[in-house]
């Protein structure tokens, strides 16, 4: 069953962002309670869903984003509306583009991500590692020479885990700047640094050094990544479970 006392929020304010995680496979959830939040478009687009799988993870990723907005806001989860911007990428009902309270979320098998901010560019992005069969032609169409250079002198046993954590970055970084594939990820350069940062990105973009790019570390069969384009913000990662116990 669903918390039925709303859990306290941390206060956000304009220099942090906030990284919510769910997994569904240690969180029970309340599918009747999380079903009532969503709006009609978001059940007819479920009911196109053919797995009860599928359809059980949509409710639990959608109803969780409504639960932790609602508390942000002051609102009934049901009261959220949202829209999306030219390619896709959604936002509050009534707000511009990366402006107000602003929001990114992203699943991959059992597991959820929610990014929560104010006032900028933020995406996430999660995936489940899991083998890939034409991994190689993947890395020469999405990574820059250089990346795919380090990539190959890798050990084999850690080309998979290194393939989904630099796709995660470029993930984070395209669906924060809201345009989508056509950006080209190839376009998008991570440096050899420790910490991840960008080399190089596309130039409408502004400089590397305007984003705040971070591994989220999830476990070792997960890859995860935050983007924003604030560099001196502060982040924290918190188990979105709680609100659905």
């Amino acid at each position: 069953m669903m918390n039925s006392q709303p859990y306290a929020m941390p206060q956000l304010n304009g220099t942090e962002i906030h990284v919510w995680h769910l997994n569904l496979a240690v969180t029970p959830v309340d599918q009747d309670a999380l079903w009532s939040t969503l709006d009609p478009s978001e059940r007819n687009r479920c009911s196109q869903f053919r797995s009860d799988i599928h359809k059980q993870r949509f409710i639990a990723t959608q109803g969780t984003l409504r639960i932790l907005l609602s508390s942000y806001l002051g609102l009934a989860p049901h009261m959220l509306r949202f829209e999306r911007g030219e390619h896709g990428k959604p936002r509050l009902a009534g707000t511009g583009p990366d402006r107000g309270l602003v929001f990114n979320v992203s699943h991959s098998g059992d597991r959820a991500l929610f990014a929560v901010g104010l006032e900028m560019a933020l995406g996430v992005d999660i995936e489940i590692r899991r083998p890939l069969m034409h991994i190689e032609g993947l890395v020469d169409r999405c990574f820059a020479p250089s990346e795919r250079d380090r990539w190959q002198s890798l050990p084999p046993s850690k080309r998979l885990p290194a393939f989904f954590d630099v796709w995660t970055y470029k993930e984070a970084f395209i669906k924060a700047v809201g345009r989508g594939l056509g950006l080209g990820l190839s376009r998008c350069v991570l440096s050899s640094d420790e910490i991840p940062r960008w080399e190089e990105i596309p130039e409408s973009c502004g400089n590397p050094g305007d984003w705040l790019l971070r591994n989220l570390n999830l476990g070792e069969d997960v890859s995860a990544a935050l983007c924003a384009r604030a560099p001196d913000i502060h982040w924290q990662l918190n188990d979105a479970g709680r609100f659905l116990r």
